[in-house]
């Protein structure tokens, strides 16, 4: 399958389902980058709940609007 024709199967996916594909392009770029994983496993293993997002910061995070 080209490029086009899988731009063109995307474009007719719901946005639920565009959503899960962005996501699991984000996850392809960044699985074998040490960097990124070592940074992520730091912001995993913090305990300090000053840290944490709630999930409505989350949402408002996101809203790029």
């Amino acid at each position: 399958m080209s490029v086009q024709e899988l731009k063109k199967e995307l474009s007719a996916l719901s946005e639920q389902e565009r959503a899960e594909v962005s996501a699991f392009l984000f996850h392809l770029r960044h699985a074998a980058d040490p960097d990124y994983q070592a940074a992520l496993q730091r912001r995993m293993d913090d305990k300090d709940p000053s840290h944490w997002l709630t999930p409505e910061e989350f949402e408002k995070r996101l809203n790029l609007d």
